[in-house]
């Protein structure tokens, strides 16, 4: 099935560019520590969540050679694309300068950069906090504070309870502040501004004008940090971490045209039937979404036979032209009959062709099963 890894084949790094670095046995231990991506799932009131997500590494393990690392690290956080494994500016079309800082509480959260991309929008953070407030909140020393919550407002659309991931940079500024890559899914909406989704599935793209700038806020509520363990009594691992509440909120604006344009809409609407592993039912792929940064999947699973959110699991796996396994993360929910699933694969190659591959996976036996007879192709426009 899936590799997980491979967003790293083919990578390269021209290491002339960078000034090598010695680091001591700490900072070797402390960034594997780092080196590490948090997703989480989208919120579900009325049925229960399945959330599937696999680690993407970004470029800075690429970048280490006989135990060190390059300064260009340095950039991550305020270049959205070296957290990606894109060339730098590759992005630079579609994704806006910020540069604004929103202080609560003593501590700075700073928008770097914002991008809108095909139903998500992606953050260039840097959150700062003098030694003082490091103190009294209890810190680990080498701890960050990391984002919490975001809410989002383009127009007059709140997003917010939606799946939503962080990428953490391996190594803390000089100044002791952290980066991170925070990208939210704009898929649940409130549209009507009572503060209550009342959309979900939605596809943010299409309701954008491109001829018009939208206003856009980002807010955090909370943040999140380590305590230092002399402090932490109880030895509970929840005791371990701590909550800061605030406002912090940058306002900004972004218009969609280039994103729009250059975002792709695949229909497929295949329906597969499935009998494999005790489980039986439909498999409704219903159409592929690619965009300059992620392609997007949407598809079903309808179960007569077996539970199709339990057990045996029913997905697609994409392959591109060469073969290569696309890197991903995902988001759904379901009853016991039904399962309906959002993934998203970096779309960080050159893509020409798309292998869709329906596989049935027992986890708790670790058996996975490609269904190779029902796999097919599409050719994509991908410029």
């Amino acid at each position: 099935m899936k590799n997980q890894y491979d967003l790293l084949n083919g990578s390269s790094v021209d290491f002339d560019e960078y000034e090598e670095i010695e680091l001591t046995a700490s900072e070797k231990k402390r960034m594997k520590k780092r080196l590490k991506r948090d997703i989480k799932p989208a919120r579900k009131k009325a049925r229960p969540l399945i959330a599937a997500a696999v680690l993407l590494l970004a470029v800075t393990p690429v970048m280490m050679q006989n135990e060190t690392v390059w300064a260009s690290v340095a950039r991550i956080g305020q270049q959205i694309e070296l957290l990606m494994n894109k060339p730098e500016g590759s992005f630079s079309g579609y994704k806006k300068t910020v540069n604004e800082t929103a202080t609560d509480q003593g501590i700075q959260v700073k928008v770097n950069e914002l991008m809108l991309d095909d139903g998500q929008v992606l953050l260039g953070l840097t959150i700062s906090a003098d030694e003082f407030r490091r103190t009294a909140l209890g810190l680990n020393r080498d701890a960050s504070i990391r984002p919490g919550e975001l809410r989002v407002k383009i127009g007059n659309m709140s997003f917010f309870d939606s799946a939503s991931s962080i990428r953490e940079e391996p190594i803390k500024n000089k100044d002791g502040s952290w980066n991170y890559l925070y990208a939210l899914k704009l898929t649940q909406a409130d549209t009507d501004g009572d503060g209550e989704i009342d959309v979900e599935g939605y596809n943010v793209l299409d309701h954008i004008d491109p001829n018009k700038n939208y206003q856009v806020s980002a807010q955090f509520t909370n943040l999140d940090f380590e305590k230092n363990p002399s402090q932490t009594k109880s030895g509970n691992y929840r005791d371990s971490y701590g909550e800061i509440k605030g406002n912090w909120t940058v306002h900004t604006s972004v218009n969609g045209s280039k994103i729009i344009a250059d975002t792709k809409v695949y229909p497929l609407n295949k329906e597969i039937p499935i009998n494999e592993k005790g489980i039986e039912g439909v498999l409704s792929i219903k159409e592929v979404r690619v965009s300059p940064v992620s392609i997007k999947l949407h598809y079903t699973f309808t179960a007569s036979k077996g539970n199709a959110q339990f057990g045996t699991q029913v997905g697609v796996a994409i392959k591109d032209q060469n073969g290569r396994n696309l890197s991903e993360s995902g988001s759904g929910g379901g009853t016991d009959t039904v399962l309906e699933m959002d993934e998203e694969y970096q779309n960080d190659k050159d893509v020409t062709m798309l292998r869709f591959i329906p596989y049935v996976s027992d986890y708790e036996n670790d058996s996975p099963k490609d269904l190779t007879s029902d796999a097919f192709n599409l050719k994509v426009n991908n410029k």
